[in-house]
This record gives structure tokens, sequence and C-alpha cells, in this order.
């Protein structure tokens, strides 16, 4: 997506920049189009499934029968059950999103910590490849962690237990 995004954008139309983490704001979004692109049909679908799987419960009719506007139903009762697929999936999301950055940050010619860490393994610096990789694991621990906290504590069913 990165390289088409670019061809189109950046050589053939001139509105971006291609390259480079300048102070303009235009310099960063051609990289983050490029990340978020992958993600954002998925994180759609799973909203989409989980919101239609919601409205169809009892509880639901239950809140529309006691005269509750559609806009308090949707907010209030049902997007509390309906985002718990996307909060599930968003640490994994976010691990994607940590590798994909490395691969990212080469071809918008970004300086971040992928960048240093695919030029470690091209030098063959071990301790900053082994440093990167405890980094960038606890980076995921620690977003799976989050997100499956986040998922118990929207799950009503699962706080009674």
């Amino acid at each position: 997506m990165g390289p088409l995004l670019v061809l189109i954008f950046g050589i053939n139309l001139e509105l971006l920049p291609v390259s480079g983490w300048g102070q303009l704001p235009g310099d960063k979004i051609l990289p983050s189009l490029t990340l978020g692109f992958a993600y954002a049909a998925y994180i759609a679908r799973l909203s989409r499934g989980g919101m239609l799987e919601v409205l169809n419960q009892d509880f639901i009719r239950t809140a529309r029968a006691k005269g509750l506007t559609e806009r308090m139903v949707v907010i209030k009762h049902a997007m509390q059950g309906g985002l718990i697929p996307v909060v599930s999936f968003l640490g994994p999301a976010i691990a994607g999103l940590l590798a994909g950055s490395f691969v990212v940050e080469t071809i918008f010619q970004i300086p971040g910590l992928g960048r240093f860490y695919v030029e470690a393994a091209f030098n063959r610096d071990y301790t900053m490849i082994l440093g990167t990789t405890i980094f960038f694991s606890a980076m995921i621990v620690f977003f799976n962690l989050l997100s499956d906290l986040a998922a118990l504590w929207l799950n009503p069913r699962s706080r009674d237990a």
C-alpha cells in the first residue's frame, strides 16, 4: 500500500511529501494511511458484526420497550457488548502495527526504532537487536494484556463470575 500511495499522491498528484518526518503535518499522512488501511476494514467488519449481533438481543428489545430513544439504546446498551470483538482484536492489531512500522519506516525514510532495528540486523549489532526485540516483545505483551482487560471490563457476563 505504501508504494502505491507514494506513486499516486506523492509523484503523480504531487500533493504530499514522500519521505522524511519533518514539521509539516502532511509528512505523517502517507505513513499513517499505509499502516491503518490494513486494519480499518477488518475493524469495521468486527464493529458491524458485533453491533448487529447485540442489537438483536432481548435486553435491547427491553430497552426499546421502556421507551428509550434509539440513540440511547445504541450508546448505553449496545456499544458495550458490540465493541468487545473490536477491543479483543486491538491487542494483536497493535502487535501487527509495530511489526508493520519496520517496513513503513524504511519505505518513507522515517528515523525510528524499526529502522534502527533493520540497520542493526544488517550490521550484525546483536546487542541492539536483542534489546529492541525485548522492548517490542514487552510492548506487545502489554498491549495484549491491556486489550484483554478492557474486553473483560466491557463484558457484563464476565463481571458476575
